[in-house]
């Protein structure tokens, strides 16, 4: 047996199928915000998020997102060119993830955030929006640069429909 062949079962172990976390025509990834306030930043509590993803275009429009709230209106979800050639791309933390994604997402106002989706082993999926830090020095980095600090958990689960907004 040739090296090709005997590393072949390692290759194809490796891989994983994350197509049975797109969402059909007709279905979302939707829950709230995880409540705890250190844990959230720029989100009200009790927003709602609402996920599109086709695990088919993730190197070129793998979704979009959107919040009740108005901060995400059908966001597109934008992957990051570089990552496919770096070690972050591999992102792994926790237990239960089958994949771990990072993206941009342009709010409605301010910069662009990233987006960190973790698909999970019991088919949800959990969301993570981070932008800006605070700054040092309030004179340095005028807040209106970036928009306002955002940090916000979402477990979210396939429902059928737009969860309701």
């Amino acid at each position: 047996m040739s090296l090709a062949l005997a590393t072949f079962p390692v290759v194809v172990m490796g891989c994983k199928d994350i197509s049975r976390f797109g969402t059909g025509p007709d279905e979302s990834y939707c829950g709230g915000i995880v409540p705890g306030g250190f844990v959230r930043q720029g989100f009200a509590p009790g927003v709602a998020m609402r996920l599109h993803i086709d695990p088919d275009r993730l190197q070129d429009a793998p979704g979009d997102i959107s919040t009740d709230d108005g901060t995400f209106v059908d966001a597109p979800l934008r992957p990051i060119p570089q990552l496919a050639h770096d070690s972050l791309s591999t992102l792994d933390f926790g237990e239960g993830r089958v994949r771990n994604l990072l993206l941009g997402a342009q709010p409605a106002q301010g910069a662009t955030a990233y987006v960190i989706v973790s698909l999970l082993e019991n088919e949800s999926v959990e969301v993570r929006v981070l932008r800006g830090a605070p700054p040092t020095d309030t004179e340095a980095v005028p807040v209106s640069w970036f928009g306002p600090e955002l940090f916000g958990v979402f477990p979210l689960v396939r429902q059928k429909g737009t969860c309701e907004f």
